[in-house]
């Protein structure tokens, strides 16, 4: 009974993978936090980002905007060949047909200020340094 929570875990860590919150710039008044725009139990990926905000600035932060950012596209191909089933066995008729449909691949990025600085009217949002 007891390796079935943890066998959830594995499996849900596997589905998910290793991404989480990470920094995508930072200094000393401010930073931007990207994490990844799915949400599966157990991992919450905000609750991530808002670690990592406070140990930025642990006497406090703000979060001054949200959003959705665009970091590429994820183009997938499928073939349906054409054939017909005769009993136990598939005739080929002929020809196929592919299908390609291309997506935008999407993250959410936190942008975030130290508490008690001023509010900073140009954030970076799209050109930043990855720190590592």
């Amino acid at each position: 009974m007891r390796r079935i929570p943890a066998l959830l875990i594995i499996i849900s860590l596997f589905i998910t993978g290793c991404s989480s919150a990470r920094y995508v710039s930072r200094d000393q008044q401010q930073g931007i936090i990207a994490i990844p725009n799915t949400s599966t139990w157990p991992v919450d990926h905000r609750e991530k980002a808002m670690e990592l905000m406070q140990a930025h600035f642990p006497e406090g932060y703000v979060i001054e905007k949200e959003e959705e950012v665009v970091i590429g596209t994820e183009t997938q191909n499928h073939t349906d060949v054409h054939a017909h089933e005769i009993g136990n066995s598939n005739i080929y008729l002929g020809g196929e047909t592919t299908h390609t449909t291309t997506t935008d691949k999407t993250e959410w990025r936190i942008t975030y200020r130290r508490a008690d600085s001023p509010r900073v009217s140009s954030l970076p949002t799209q050109q930043t340094v990855p720190v590592q």
